[in-house]
């Protein structure tokens, strides 16, 4: 049977807050209870009760969780969830919802625990062998994780369902049966009610302890392929963790190759990656033509997690997925030159200098910033003639994403300086002559 005294053997001391899924089943109830019985966990308890408010009765059990805390003596905190349509709100989006109110109120400091059993953790293995899945998706659920910066801990992971329910009516624990859990049109629901009580009834009753069997050997190989990973990814990455060498890339086998891949993306997202994802990278971008230049996106724009892979030169560029890919061509932005000039896809700025720069004489006249649109010049420092700005983005190597991203200065109507690449002769401080040294920083590089 289920033993409070076993959460001893987690250091939940170094937690300034204990906060509990408690949603008012008896997962979440035995999880509670059982915390609430150790003084030094107590003195620092909060139970989380996340109202979905698509039940008609969220109400009474809200009301429910909250006597239970008052008789406990445990903090009661009430989330609530606001869905645009009632209808049509799916497992995921509950799930997601959740987790999101949930962070949202633990800090760093602070540890959210959460009610899962060991049939869960099995549950969720059948699911995702039947959904398809990887190595890692065989380990089931980490007692151990983190998401978002939160460390999340199941304490439970290790006891069968039984044993809690075992515990609850020994301790004569009153707990609530939402009624959503009999919904058979629900996947898990019917994994829980009808297939895996027909492995147990019939001729695998060990079941659970085959699959928990299989999980922890997942593990360990994960474990493995993942310490292979990091030695791949540190072997491959240039100045960055978010560049790859294509080249070295390719000189590894398929496996080690999609092995690297998935770790790599894995480290940059809280959001799950599928094998598809990166068969596509390693096919469409490692092995795409020299003289292409494909794009792999993921999630949506301007979501936490989201992110974009591109190629250029050989390197495999990560980046996030944001809503502004380009300066608008048609609008202009009047800038003094003194304070920070914040662009849609960027920050425009300076700082003082001598014989560098924009010359400052120059800071009383009409400036503005514009997008680049095609036919533009520029005579940098130490040229003979003036270039289009084609050539010469194409001369310095920046990648084709970043050119329209980029801000152009112009002074009484004449191009003066291309972002923080260039002053256009006729604008650059002279020697001994205060200047402005301009400093670009787009957003693709600060998320």
């Amino acid at each position: 049977m289920f033993d409070p005294d076993y959460f001893k053997e987690i250091d939940f001391t170094k937690y300034k807050r204990i906060a509990v899924a408690y949603s008012g089943g008896v997962d979440s109830l035995v999880l509670l209870h059982a915390f609430s019985l150790i003084p030094e966990c107590k003195q620092k308890l909060f139970a989380l009760h996340v109202n979905h408010g698509l039940s008609q009765n969220s109400s009474t059990w809200q009301n429910h969780c909250e006597q239970i805390c008052a008789s406990l003596g445990v903090n009661f905190v009430v989330l609530e969830i606001e869905f645009s349509q009632k209808k049509g709100v799916s497992e995921n989006d509950m799930r997601e919802a959740r987790y999101k109110a949930l962070l949202s109120w633990t800090k760093k400091e602070d540890v959210l625990c959460t009610g899962h059993h060991k049939d869960d953790h099995v549950e969720t293995i059948f699911f995702r062998l039947m959904r398809g899945t990887g190595i890692k998706g065989l380990s089931g659920i980490e007692q151990f994780s983190q998401m978002s910066g939160i460390n999340l801990v199941r304490p439970l992971i290790n006891y069968p369902k039984k044993d809690l329910q075992d515990y609850a009516r020994l301790n004569e624990l009153n707990w609530i049966e939402d009624e959503s859990n009999q919904d058979l049109s629900i996947s898990r629901n019917f994994i829980r009610k009808k297939i895996l009580p027909s492995l147990e009834n019939k001729n695998w009753p060990s079941y659970l302890k085959s699959l928990s069997y299989l999980s922890k050997k997942a593990k360990e190989a994960n474990e493995i392929l993942e310490e292979v990973a990091d030695l791949d990814i540190n072997l491959c990455s240039t100045d960055s963790l978010n560049r790859l060498s294509i080249l070295k890339i390719k000189d590894l086998s398929k496996a080690r190759g999609l092995n690297l891949l998935f770790r790599w993306l894995s480290l940059k997202t809280d959001l799950s990656i599928s094998s598809n994802l990166i068969e596509e990278v390693y096919k469409n971008i490692i092995f795409a033509k020299e003289s292409s230049d494909p794009a792999v996106s993921f999630g949506k724009p301007g979501k936490n997690g989201s992110f974009q892979l591109r190629r250029f030169n050989g390197i495999l560029h990560h980046f996030p997925f944001v809503e502004t890919n380009s300066l608008n061509g048609n609008k202009k932005w009047s800038w003094n030159l003194q304070t920070p000039l914040i662009l849609p896809t960027g920050t425009l700025s300076t700082k003082p200098s001598s014989g560098r720069g924009l010359s400052s004489g120059l800071s009383q006249k009409g400036i503005f910033i514009k997008a680049r649109t095609g036919g533009e010049r520029c005579k940098p420092q130490g040229r003979s003639k003036s270039q289009k700005l084609k050539k010469l983005l194409q001369e310095y190597q920046v990648p084709p994403w970043a050119r329209d991203r980029l801000p152009l200065v112009y002074i009484d109507n004449e191009l003066a300086a291309v972002s923080d690449l260039w002053v256009c002769e006729g604008f650059i401080a002279k020697k001994n002559e205060k200047g402005l040294v301009l400093n670009w920083s787009d957003n693709l590089d600060n998320i």
